[in-house]
């Protein structure tokens, strides 16, 4: 009996230590708080929001339009090379709009993910885009950062996909396996894909893998290719 005893306390503290970090568990002790992450230095009073959000002295800008009390230091001083192909049906306006620019205040490999408010971080830089590593793009020699390998953002959604006989046009579409009921249409800003139209920051409507110990903050499990399944319409292959 007190064998079982041990265990259950064993599987109750194992369960804890792995809930923030689980899909759809919330922000608090996930990859987005900075507080857990070695290598970057705790927030002074132990808060997690406050690493990109401050109820006091935001951020102000007028030339950025979508900037929701924001306390991460922006950069808009580099330039990205956005998605080309020539399969590609839509029109890039810009690799920024909406909350990408926010994800790339960390994400850039140039400011310090760790930064927030008046407080300069470790400074812990996020680094590579390759395989395993979460900048995304590098710099190359004339100071552009690389988005031309990666899904293309930065267009409206719709228009796209009037163009695109393998691109739902309705955005009333459930993420498939997503069970807080999130479509499409509750995640593109002012009707266009962002970052933030796949990848839930926050760890609260996300989709839980098959894989427990694989969070990539999107709306749909990667199995089956759900999420990529979501969006383009592929005849039969769509469950």
């Amino acid at each position: 009996m007190k064998k079982v005893l041990v265990l259950l306390v064993l599987l109750m503290m194992s369960a804890t230590a792995f809930a923030g970090t689980a899909p759809n568990s919330g922000v608090v002790g996930s990859l987005h708080d900075m507080n857990t992450i070695t290598g970057a230095t705790d927030d002074v009073e132990g808060r997690v929001c406050a690493f990109c959000h401050t109820p006091h002295h935001a951020i102000v800008d007028a030339t950025i339009d979508y900037l929701p009390l924001w306390a991460h230091q922006l950069n808009n001083s580099t330039s990205y090379a956005p998605y080309s192909s020539v399969t590609l049906d839509a029109t890039i306006d810009d690799p920024f709009i909406g909350p990408s620019r926010l994800c790339m205040s960390c994400h850039d490999g140039v400011i310090a993910a760790d930064q927030h408010y008046n407080f300069a971080g470790s400074p812990l830089v996020v680094t590579g885009d390759s395989w395993g590593q979460r900048a995304v793009g590098s710099t190359n020699l004339a100071g552009e950062h690389d988005f031309s390998n990666d899904h293309p953002i930065g267009f409206l959604f719709e228009p796209a996909a009037a163009l695109d006989n393998e691109v739902f046009s309705s955005v009333a579409r459930d993420f498939i396996g997503n069970t807080a009921g999130v479509q499409v249409e509750d995640v593109l800003t002012d009707g266009y894909m962002t970052c933030a139209t796949c990848h839930d920051v926050h760890n609260s409507s996300n989709a839980v893998h098959s894989l427990a110990t694989k969070n990539y903050f999107v709306y749909s499990p990667q199995e089956g290719s759900q999420l990529c399944l979501t969006c383009h319409d592929k005849g039969d292959e769509t469950p």
